[in-house]
């Protein structure tokens, strides 16, 4: 099969039924764009879950009124514990001034009230601690006068691994769904597209012509579709993406600490790729049932 001949009547069967392909891309496009979003927020919310689940800590908030004394006890608790790592006490003036400049308030941050950010300890812990062994210490500093809460974090740890495994099998699912609508879509492309060719596909079988030199254009057709399908969901994608990056940035970053991120390249490769495959098989299995040569 010479491939050069292929493309060039490829090109010559898009551009005659040009309003049937950029019906089907633009169809295609929407299932990619769908897929690749739900990409994106796996993907970040597995950085999420990577960055808060290899940094172990503990958080210990402390009362409004808690005297010196106390907090200088208990500060001198937390240090002599062999799990903790760092111990660094927050007051709630600089709790004020961390959140304005993570949330890039840094004027808006002067005006507020301390008082809206409780002083604490923050306590980085060693790795491979247990949850059991977390559980333990935080009851223990629970007791403390000068401590109101102490935080550990537990539940929050549940409930991203929880919405991560959704995450990947609703993508898995989604994956599933958009291979079905490229094979759908390319079939029926196939099927309007031989029949508007059949006079053609007639003289060149009349000529001598193979099987495989007469499918091949329409295999071409199909696997195009649907890499331009996603190619163009991946840029639009990125267009959307490089707009609200600059408005989510800075709350994401003061909530999670982590800055939000594309697609990997070899991802959104792979998605154009994987998509133009789908689209020869399409073609392929929609050859075997609407064109008998």
């Amino acid at each position: 099969m010479d491939i050069m001949s292929a493309l060039s009547r490829a090109k010559r069967g898009l551009r005659d039924d040009l309003r049937m392909h950029l019906l089907a891309i633009a169809s295609l496009t929407v299932a990619f764009l769908c897929l690749g979003a739900a990409l994106l927020s796996v993907t970040n919310l597995s950085r999420i879950a990577d960055r808060w689940g290899g940094t172990q800590h503990l958080t210990v908030y402390l009362k409004d009124h808690a005297t010196a004394s106390d907090v200088a006890q208990l500060r001198l608790v937390l240090e002599s514990l062999q799990e903790a790592r760092e111990v660094r006490h927050v007051t709630a003036d600089q709790a004020r001034r961390d959140f304005a400049a993570q949330t890039n308030m840094t004027l808006q941050g002067a005006a507020l009230s301390p008082d809206a950010f409780p002083a604490s300890f923050e306590i980085a812990l060693r790795d491979h601690v247990t949850p059991e062994r977390i559980a333990r210490i935080a009851s223990s500093v629970q007791h403390f006068t000068a401590v109101d809460e102490v935080e550990t974090y537990h539940d929050w740890f549940a409930q991203m691994g929880t919405l991560l495994r959704a995450g990947k099998s609703a993508v898995a699912m989604l994956a599933m769904l958009v291979v079905v609508c490229v094979l759908a879509i390319i079939g029926n492309g196939i099927r309007l597209a031989v029949a508007n060719r059949r006079r053609e596909i007639e003289v060149l079988k009349l000529c001598g012509a193979t099987d495989a030199f007469v499918r091949s254009p329409f295999v071409v057709e199909g696997t195009l579709q649907a890499v331009i399908a996603a190619a163009v969901a991946v840029f639009m994608l990125l267009l959307a993406y490089a707009a609200v990056r600059g408005e989510i940035a800075s709350t994401l970053s003061a909530i999670t600490g982590v800055q939000p991120v594309f697609l990997h390249p070899l991802v959104a490769l792979g998605m154009i790729l994987g998509g133009g495959m789908v689209g020869a098989i399409g073609s392929t299995l929609s050859l075997r049932r609407y064109l008998k040569v």
